[in-house]
């Protein structure tokens, strides 16, 4: 028999996917208020903020897929996805608004 991550455990890890990947987003989304104020030693520290929390979700995701590629089974999870939906949705903010914060920088 394959050995497999049970539902509860998957349920808790992208619960903590999804937990950080939106403590990230505020964060950006904060770094980029105190930029548009001109504040951007603020900003910058909340942009490093915000890349320790995406750092955790996306350690957490990729610790579930590596489980997969070593032959654990994953069970389908709706729950899954959306974290994974969630983590890639907010790096691309945070990529975004990288580039809007150096715009405020130049202005």
């Amino acid at each position: 028999m394959m050995e497999q991550v049970n539902k509860e455990e998957l349920a808790l890890i992208s619960m903590n996917v999804i937990l950080h990947a939106g403590n990230a987003r505020d964060y950006v989304f904060q770094a980029v208020d105190k930029a548009s104020n001109g504040d951007f030693n603020q900003a910058d520290e909340l942009m490093k903020k915000a890349d320790e929390e995406i750092v955790i979700a996306h350690k957490a995701q990729t610790n579930t897929l590596q489980k997969e590629a070593e032959g654990i089974e994953i069970p389908f999870s709706p729950l899954f996805g959306h974290a994974q939906d969630t983590l890639m949705t907010v790096k691309s903010e945070m990529n975004i608004m990288r580039e809007i914060i150096k715009l405020y920088k130049k202005i």
